[in-house]
C-alpha cells in the first residue's frame, strides 16, 4: 500500500542506482537491523532485502518508481518529501541507515543538516531507538578519489561547508547528545556507507592487541575497484597503526536512544565489529591477536634489521601460510602465524610484499636498484632459496592503478632512461675517442713509411719475414730425407 505525503519525484527511482550511489546493503547492516523493535520507519532508500528482514515496517522513500517496487512486495510505504511527513511521535524505531541527504525532494525547501535529523526525530517516540548512517566528508574513500563525472543528482550533494553539520567522528556524537539522544553503540564503517563490509566500534579499535587483525579486515575491505589518486590500503592500514580508523572511516553508523520513556526490548545485542556479516564481541572476541607479518616486514626492513628480516621471511615462506599475502597474516605473542585469508602460490605472496617495500619507500634496505622481479628473487634469497628474477611469476593485473603510484614508476622510469641515456653517451664518446686514435696511429704509420728510414724498415721488415719462409723450407727438406 502506497500514501502520497506530498513532495513526490516522479520517475525517479533512488533504489536502481542510476541517479547516484545506490541503496544501503550488505549482509554487515543485518546485525543493525536486530536492533529494531515495535513500530519501525524505515526513510529512505534502503535494499529491499534488508527492508524485508523487518516485522512490518513502514518505508519513507521520494521517488514514485520505489514506491511503486516496494508496495508491491507488501511493504507499507509513504511516497514524499521528509518535511510532508506528519510531525507525530510515532514509531519507536526510525532506520536511515543510507543518511540525510536523500530524504528530501528536488522541490523541498533547503534544510541543513540539522534541520532535517530534527524532522526525523519529530516522529521518534521518547524512548525509541534511532539507527543512523552518517557519511564522512573526509574519510580514506574521498581522500583517494579523482574527480568524478557529476551526475544528475548532485544537487543533493553533502554539504561540507554546512556550519550545522558535526565535523569529525566526535563531533557527530556530541551532535546526537546534545539533541537529546543517548548513544548506545557507534562503528567505523569501511568501504563506504552504502555497502560497508567491516564495522568497528570504539571498544574494538581501543584494543591494541587486535591491531593486526583489523589492519587485514580494513585493507581487505578498501581494495579500489577504479583508479585511485593513491593506494587506500596503506592509508587504511596507517589510520588503524595511529588510532585514526573511527575519524578517517569512510561513514560511521549510530545506534542512539532517545530519552524519556522506556526502552524497547530488542533481539540481541549489540556486536562489537562485524566484518564480512560475521559478529564479534568484547571481551571473548574470536580474532587472532597480534600485528600483521606484514607490519613486522616494514619494521625491519626501516631499522635496516636484516638477521630479523631474514628470521621472518624464513618462518613465513617455510610455513603453511608461505602463500597468504603478508598482511593477511597475524604474527601471535606465541611466533605463530594465523593466515586470514587462503594462500596461493609462495612467490606471488612474495612479490606481493616486494610490491608493498618498494611503494612504500622500504626498499632503501636492499642497496640495488631492484624492480618487483628483482626484489623478489632478493627476498627469495634471504631465505635459501635461490632463482633468477625471471623465475618469478607475473605479478596480477590490478583491477584499478592509484596515480601516487604510477607518478612514480614514472619518476623510476625517468630516472632509469636518463642513466641509460648518460652511459649511452659515455660509450659513444669513448667510441670517438678511440677512432680518433686509431685513426691518428695509422696516419702516422702511413707517414713513417713513406720516409727513407721507413721504407729501409719496411724493406728490412720484408727481407727477414722471407729469410724466415727460406729457413722454413729448408728445415722441412731437411727432414723430409
Amino acid at each position: 500500500m502506497t500514501t502520497l505525503i506530498g513532495g513526490e519525484m516522479l520517475l525517479w527511482s533512488d533504489l536502481d542506482g542510476s541517479h547516484g550511489r545506490p541503496p544501503d546493503s550488505g549482509a554487515t547492516l543485518r546485525s543493525l537491523l536486530s536492533q529494531a523493535s515495535g513500530r519501525t520507519l524505515v526513510a529512505g532508500p534502503h535494499d529491499p532485502e534488508l527492508i524485508g528482514r523487518l516485522a512490518q515496517p513502514t518505508v519513507l522513500v521520494r521517488g514514485d518508481a520505489d514506491a511503486a517496487l516496494l508496495s508491491s512486495s507488501g511493504v507499507a510505504v509513504l511516497c514524499g518529501s521528509l518535511e510532508k511527513l506528519a510531525a507525530s511521535p510515532e514509531y519507536d524505531t526510525v532506520i536511515a541507515l543510507d543518511g540525510l541527504d536523500r530524504l528530501l525532494s528536488a522541490e523541498a525547501e533547503p534544510h541543513s543538516w540539522s534541520e532535517t535529523l530534527d524532522l526525523l526525530l519529530a516522529v521518534l517516540k521518547p524512548g525509541g531507538r534511532l539507527l543512523l548512517g552518517v557519511q564522512n566528508l573526509f574519510g580514506v574513500d574521498r581522500l583517494v578519489a579523482l574527480p568524478a563525472a557529476p551526475t544528475d543528482a548532485e544537487w543533493e550533494v553533502p554539504d561540507d561547508h554546512d556550519p550545522a553539520r558535526p565535523a569529525g567522528h566526535a563531533g557527530l556524537l556530541a551532535h546526537l547528545t546534545v539533541r537529546g539522544l543517548q548513544v548506545e553503540r557507534d562503528y567505523a564503517a569501511y568501504p563506504s556507507l552504502s555497502s560497508p563490509t567491516v564495522l568497528l566500534s570504539r571498544e574494538i579499535l581501543a584494543s591494541p592487541d587486535l591491531s593486526g587483525t583489523l589492519e587485514a579486515a580494513v585493507v581487505t575491505a578498501v581494495q579500489p575497484s577504479t583508479n585511485v589518486l593513491t593506494d587506500p590500503a596503506r592509508l587504511a592500514t596507517a589510520a588503524v597503526r595511529n588510532g585514526l580508523a573511527a575519524e578517517l572511516a569512510p561513514a560511521w553508523f549510530v545506534i542512539a536512544r532517545r530519552a524519556a520513556g522506556a526502552l524497547p526490548s530488542v533481539r540481541g545485542e549489540a556486536a562489537d565489529a562485524v566484518i564480512n556479516g560475521a559478529e564479534f564481541r568484547l571481551p571473548d572476541v574470536a580474532l587472532p591477536r597480534g600485528r600483521t607479518l606484514q607490519d613486522h616486514l616494514l619494521a625491519a626492513a626501516q631499522r635496516r634489521d636484516l638477521p630479523t628480516m631474514r628470521d621472518l621471511l624464513s618462518t613465513w615462506q617455510s610455513a603453511p601460510a608461505a602463500g597468504v599475502p603478508a598482511g593477511q597474516i597475524v604474527v601471535t605473542a606465541d611466533g605463530d602465524l594465523t593466515a586470514l585469508a587462503p594462500a596461493g602460490e609462495p612467490l606471488s605472496a612474495l612479490r606481493a610484499f616486494a610490491r608493498e617495500a618498494i611503494a612504500g619507500g622500504y626498499a632503501h634496505l636492499w642497496p640495488i636498484p631492484a624492480d618487483e622481479a628483482e626484489l623478489t628473487a632478493v627476498l627469495a634469497g634471504m631465505t635459501g632459496r635461490e632463482l633468477e628474477p625471471s623465475d618469478v611469476p607475473p605479478a596480477d593485473e590490478p583491477p584499478a592503478h592509484a596515480v601516487a603510484d604510477l607518478l612514480a614508476d614514472r619518476d623510476r622510469l625517468t630516472r632509469e632512461l636518463s642513466e641509460a641515456k648518460a652511459k649511452h653517451e659515455w660509450y659513444e664518446q669513448m667510441l670517438f675517442r678511440r677512432e680518433a686514435e686509431l685513426k691518428r696511429v695509422r696516419q702516422m704509420n702511413a707517414l713513417l713509411s713513406a720516409t727513407i728510414p721507413g721504407k729501409a724498415a719496411t724493406s728490412l721488415v720484408g727481407g727477414l719475414r722471407a729469410g724466415k719462409r727460406a729457413m722454413r723450407s729448408v728445415v722441412r727438406r731437411t727432414r723430409g730425407n
